[in-house]
C-alpha cells in the first residue's frame, strides 16, 4: 500500500471513529424500562409521526415524574421509518430480536403497520399505533396489535351517510390503492349503495401518482355525476384536487382523514378551499385542555388529535404494565384488554381485536385555509 492510500485509509477510519463518538446512540439499559417506536419522522407524512412522537414524549415525561414504572424510569428509542415498509420491518426486527423491548409504538401508515404486525405476533411484542386506521388491521393485525385511533369501517359509514344526505346519489370514487385507501373506498361503496346511492366509477391509483388528467377527463364526461369521493394519501390527494380544479371538475370533493394533514394543504394549495373530508373527532375530554396547554408550552404549537391518541397509547401501556406487575408482553396484552380510563383523547378501552372502542369521526371542510368542523 503506497503512502497516499495509507494516509487516506487513516483519515477515513479517524472520521468514522469521530462520527461514532458524536452520533447519538441508543442502547437498552437495565436501569430503565425500554420501549421502541417506529414512526415517519421525515418524508411525506412526517407530520403524523412527529405529532405521535411528541404525544408519547409527554406521556413518558409525566410517568417518569411520578416515579416511572415498576421502580424504573422509562426510555423510548424513536426510529424514523419514513413510512417505508422495508425500513419499518428492519427497525421492528431489531427492536424484537436485539433490543428485546416489550412494546413498540407505531407506525403511522396502515400499510407499514400491517407489514410489521406479523413480527409483533411472532416475537410476542406489543405493537400499538395512534395513527393507523385501516379496517384490515382489525382482522390482520394479530393478537399483539392495538390502536387508539378509531378504525376506518366507522369512517366509511360516516362518510357515506354524509355524502348521501348531501343529496349526491351518483358518485365516483378515486382512491389510493393501498391498505388504507382501498378498504376505505370499498367500505364507502358498500355503505353508500346500501343507502340507495350509486358508485358509477371507481379507480385506484398508486401512491405518489402525479398525473390525474386522464381520470379527470373521464369524470368530466360522466352524466349526472353528483360528487367525487377520494380516499387518497396527502401527496396524491393534493395533486388530484389541484388538477381537478384546474381542469374545471365542478362537483363537491370529499376525502378521508389524510386530507386533514398539513402535507395535503401544502400540495393542494388554494385548491384545498372548500373540500370536505372526514377525520377523527377532536377530544371533548376534560383532560384535553391541560394536555393541550402543556403541549403548546413544550412544542410551541397546538396539538392535534393524533398527538392525543399517542399520549393515550403510551398511558394505556403504562397502566397495563402497572396492572400486570411485569413487562412480559403476554401478560401486558391481557392487562391491556382490561384497561379502561378517561384519556386526553376520550375514553380508552379496547375490543378483543385491539381496536379502540371509540366511535368518534367528524365532518370537516377547509375555509379560508383553515379547517372548520361541520355539524
Amino acid at each position: 500500500m503506497n503512502k497516499k492510500v495509507w494516509i487516506g485509509v487513516v483519515i477515513v477510519v479517524a472520521a468514522v471513529a469521530v462520527a461514532l463518538l458524536i452520533m447519538p446512540q441508543w442502547a437498552p439499559s437495565s436501569k430503565s424500562i425500554n420501549f421502541g417506536a417506529t414512526l415517519p419522522l421525515t418524508g411525506e407524512v412526517a407530520s403524523y409521526g412527529q405529532k405521535a412522537k411528541r404525544g408519547i414524549e409527554m406521556a413518558v415525561a409525566a410517568q417518569n415524574a411520578k416515579g416511572g414504572l415498576l421502580g424504573k424510569q422509562i426510555a423510548v428509542d424513536f426510529q424514523d421509518d419514513r413510512n417505508d415498509k422495508k425500513e419499518a420491518v428492519s427497525i421492528m426486527t431489531k427492536f424484537a430480536t436485539v433490543d428485546k423491548v416489550p412494546v413498540v409504538f407505531g407506525s403511522a401508515g396502515s400499510g407499514v403497520s400491517l407489514a410489521i404486525a406479523p413480527l409483533a405476533s411472532r416475537y410476542k411484542v406489543i405493537l400499538i399505533s395512534p395513527v393507523s386506521s385501516s379496517s384490515q388491521l382489525s382482522t390482520e393485525g394479530g393478537d399483539f396489535f392495538f390502536r387508539t385511533v378509531p378504525a376506518d369501517d366507522l369512517q366509511a359509514e360516516v362518510l357515506s351517510k354524509w355524502v348521501f344526505d348531501s343529496g349526491a346519489k351518483r358518485v365516483a370514487v378515486v382512491y389510493t390503492n393501498n391498505s388504507w385507501g382501498k378498504p376505505l373506498a370499498e367500505g364507502f361503496r358498500k355503505k353508500f349503495e346500501a343507502l340507495g346511492g350509486q358508485v358509477i366509477n371507481a379507480e385506484g391509483v398508486q401512491e405518489n401518482t402525479a398525473d390525474f388528467r386522464t381520470i379527470i377527463a373521464k369524470l368530466k364526461g360522466m352524466d349526472n355525476l353528483d360528487a367525487l369521493v377520494s380516499p387518497t394519501y396527502p401527496k396524491e390527494g393534493g395533486i388530484f384536487v389541484r388538477q381537478a380544479k384546474e381542469l374545471g371538475l365542478r362537483v363537491p370533493l370529499y376525502g378521508g382523514d389524510n386530507w386533514g394533514s398539513p402535507e395535503f394543504r401544502n400540495v393542494a394549495g388554494d385548491a384545498a378551499e372548500g373540500v370536505f373530508y372526514t377525520a377523527p373527532s377532536e377530544s371533548t375530554s376534560p383532560a384535553f385542555s391541560a394536555f393541550a396547554e402543556q403541549y403548546k408550552t413544550k412544542y410551541g404549537e397546538e396539538p392535534d388529535v393524533f398527538g392525543a391518541y399517542a399520549y393515550d397509547a403510551a398511558m394505556a401501556i403504562f397502566k397495563a404494565i402497572e396492572a400486570a406487575g411485569t413487562t412480559d408482553a403476554e401478560k401486558v396484552r391481557e392487562a391491556l384488554l382490561k384497561v379502561s380510563f378517561e384519556g386526553v383523547s376520550g375514553g380508552i378501552a379496547f375490543r378483543p381485536t385491539g381496536d379502540i372502542q371509540s366511535k368518534a369521526f367528524a365532518k370537516k371542510t377547509i375555509k379560508n385555509g383553515q379547517v372548520v368542523n361541520i355539524q
